[in-house]
């Protein structure tokens, strides 16, 4: 199969409301993403997920394979979200449950081949916790993930989410700091367009991103509007060709605002990124 980046895997993410529909309906609408993902010859699809545990995994790589699609990475930003669980919380019992929900995700990560990303699932400040006490329970929570996905051999992803969102490892120094200190060979890192534009040094990050380019293991496309590369200002072909020249093999994953509508975003990345690359 020839990648659309020829340089790297292309993939967008995709939910598939596991847990309010049947594991029939969910299957459904895996196939017919994937059919309409490799019409435009997309390589792969991340999986934004809640219940992991709740779809068939079997049944999910017969159909991707049946499509020559992979999953490039699931996203687990909505188990804090929905559930209010996180790595940082003061309470261990919540720690607990953040991890919990992590394992959950690293069995299925490991059944369909795929990674695992950490990113919103670490919390933000609340009024009974410190910020160092937050970033103590974060490392902690971070490093017993690590030994989790150590024993099933999942690579877990690690991203620097900007300032607005997230109230701790904003920028990329602060993550590759953190990840070298882990110290784990199954903790990479994922890198963003739409939070390098937010929180990174616009005068040095170029120089910044090849220095670091071989910690990387995924890459989010999102422009600075949060919507598809091309309808902002972020310069896409600076960015990709770095990790062309360094060798990347990873995939490179369209992590949007889905408007006008998950087909068009796909369809205008496709021609946008033939056109730039």
């Amino acid at each position: 199969m020839v990648s659309i980046l020829i340089i790297m895997k292309l993939s967008i993410v995709s939910g598939l409301n596991e847990s309010h529909t049947s594991k029939s309906e969910i299957l459904t609408k895996f196939s017919t993403t994937c059919d309409f993902l490799k019409s435009l010859n997309y390589d792969g699809i991340e999986l934004a997920l809640l219940e992991p545990e709740k779809i068939d995994t079997k049944k999910i790589n017969e159909i991707k394979d049946s499509f020559d699609l992979e999953i490039s990475a699931l996203g687990t930003g909505s188990t804090y979200i929905r559930f209010g669980y996180s790595f940082g919380h003061h309470e261990e019992s919540i720690r607990k449950k953040a991890i919990e929900r992590i394992d959950a995700f690293i069995n299925f990560a490991q059944e369909t081949q795929s990674k695992v990303i950490i990113g919103l699932i670490r919390g933000r400040h609340d009024h009974d916790n410190t910020p160092k006490n937050e970033k103590l329970n974060i490392k902690s929570s971070l490093k017993k993930c690590c030994k989790l996905a150590e024993d099933k051999s999942v690579e877990l992803v690690f991203e620097p989410i900007n300032s607005f969102e997230i109230d701790t490892y904003n920028t990329i120094a602060e993550s590759v700091e953190l990840i070298k200190e882990i110290g784990s060979e199954n903790l990479k890192l994922l890198v963003d367009t739409f939070h390098i534009n937010l929180e990174e040094d616009p005068g040095f990050v170029w120089d910044d991103l090849k220095e670091i380019a071989h910690l990387v293991s995924h890459l989010h496309l999102s422009d600075c509007t949060r919507r598809a590369p091309g309808t902002g200002h972020f310069d896409f072909k600076a960015f990709l060709n770095i990790f062309q020249e360094s060798g990347y093999k990873g995939f490179a994953s369209l992590e949007t605002i889905m408007k006008p509508s998950f087909e068009e975003v796909a369809r205008q990345t496709v021609e946008y990124l033939k056109m730039i690359l």
